[in-house]
């Protein structure tokens, strides 16, 4: 007789524990039915986007060139071209002809290219800065998220900004083939 006690209450026993795990396991389904679901994560907000934008005029900045500092104003009379460019970037590298020929065709109307070099002279810019130096005396090398790419909003490589003579942005790009003025359909 003591067994059977003992059975029917190691079966009265598990029972209590079901009964409670299902409550506990029925509560916490409720709760999550009636919480409001998580809203969906946001949609792809596009492309990259540079802080200016065609129409805009160009942003106050100081360009520390070998040759001394250049500020916007120095830009001013003549379209400008200010090229954003990572030396260790496969579409920088693959972007350079385009701002080369670029330079050759509007350098003799007075246009300026501006080069900035996004890591240290002393690292692997040197080779970028050889490829661009003959067809331009603006270049720079600055740190990452200097002060100019961040007058600029660059964040990504290459960035391409190109001004008319007014100093008004009248095209932008980001990345290869972003630019048309790289093909040389506008000036």
């Amino acid at each position: 007789m003591n067994h059977a006690v003992a059975g029917l209450a190691l079966i009265a026993a598990v029972t209590l524990v079901n009964v409670l795990l299902t409550l506990a396991v029925t509560k916490r389904w409720r709760a999550l039915m009636t919480t409001p679901a998580r809203p969906a994560p946001a949609p792809d907000q596009g492309p990259p986007a540079l802080a200016v934008r065609e129409g805009d005029r160009v942003p106050d900045f100081t360009l520390h060139t070998p040759g001394g500092g250049i500020d916007a104003s120095a830009l001013a009379g003549r379209p400008a071209l200010i090229c954003f460019l990572r030396p260790d970037c496969g579409p920088t590298r693959e972007s350079l002809p385009g701002v080369l020929r670029w330079a050759e065709e509007h350098a003799p109307s007075g246009a300026r290219l501006v080069a900035v070099v996004n890591g240290r002279p002393e690292d692997d810019a040197g080779p970028l800065l050889e490829a661009v130096g003959p067809v331009t005396g603006l270049t720079a090398v600055e740190p990452p998220d200097g002060p100019v790419a961040a007058a600029f909003g660059v964040r990504h490589h290459p960035s391409f900004v190109l001004l008319d003579a007014d100093g008004t942005v009248v095209e932008t790009g980001i990345g290869l083939g972003s630019l048309t003025a790289l093909d040389l359909l506008t000036a």
